[in-house]
């Protein structure tokens, strides 16, 4: 299961790439004092994550493509990516 960890402000990884076509799950770890919204139009997917908390983001198969994912609570931060391949 990939893993993006929210720290500092920013993703890491902030570029994912997963296998097209194929569902997933997400593990979005964050290691801030304050809560984030994991948010993605792209993907029609938002989830809170508490502080020091953990959510599974279960995907369906994506299209080949980039689709594009931020923190909803906090809009100066960095954005991420993941491309389907």
């Amino acid at each position: 299961m990939p893993i993006i960890r929210f720290e500092d402000r920013r993703f890491d990884p902030a570029e994912l790439v997963v296998k097209a076509e194929t569902p997933f799950r997400l593990r979005v770890v964050n290691a801030n004092p304050y809560a984030i919204e994991f948010e993605s139009f792209d993907l029609n997917r938002e989830r809170v994550v508490q502080s020091g908390g953990e959510v599974v983001v279960y995907l369906p198969a994506l299209d080949p493509g980039t689709y594009t994912f931020f923190d909803d609570f906090h809009h100066d931060t960095g954005n991420g990516t993941i491309t389907a391949k």
